[in-house]
């Protein structure tokens, strides 16, 4: 299990390297100072300033939800053993707040597929026995 363990360590420290991260928040920039209290992690008081048909500037302050937040899909990347069966490991990403995880990692039809998983996986394929085998090694057997 240790060895198991070291792995699955070494894949969710990938699949974080290699998880997209974006400064933009529903689709535009947020940009420095606009926040003006953050009591509720899920809305932001912003500046709102625009200029109607008729060239009139509207200036306020509003309570504006923001659809996610930067870095929340990387925090939610994690390993998790299942204690049913022994060896059980799987690594996940995603929560019930961040469930958009799938579609990062294989797209939609409006947006372009960024895995992260996947390829964090296929780049430690190959040496996993190797290295379970020789965490084995360094353990002496119990009779």
């Amino acid at each position: 299990m240790i060895g198991a363990n070291a792995v699955m360590d070494d894949h969710v420290a990938d699949a974080k390297r290699r998880c997209p991260v974006k400064k933009k928040v529903g689709g535009r920039a947020i940009s420095e100072g606009t926040e003006y209290r953050s009591a509720d992690p899920d809305h932001v008081m912003r500046d709102v300033l625009f200029r109607t048909k008729r060239g009139k500037v509207v200036n306020f302050i509003a309570n504006t939800w923001v659809g996610r937040r930067a870095g929340s899909l990387k925090s939610t990347i994690r390993k998790v053993e299942k204690y049913d069966r022994a060896g059980n490991l799987r690594c996940y990403a995603g929560n019930n707040k961040v469930f958009y995880a799938r579609f990062v990692e294989y797209g939609t039809v409006k947006t372009r597929k960024q895995p992260y998983m996947r390829p964090s996986f296929q780049a430690i394929k190959g040496t996993i026995k190797e290295r379970i085998e020789a965490e084995m090694r360094k353990v002496p057997e119990v009779k």
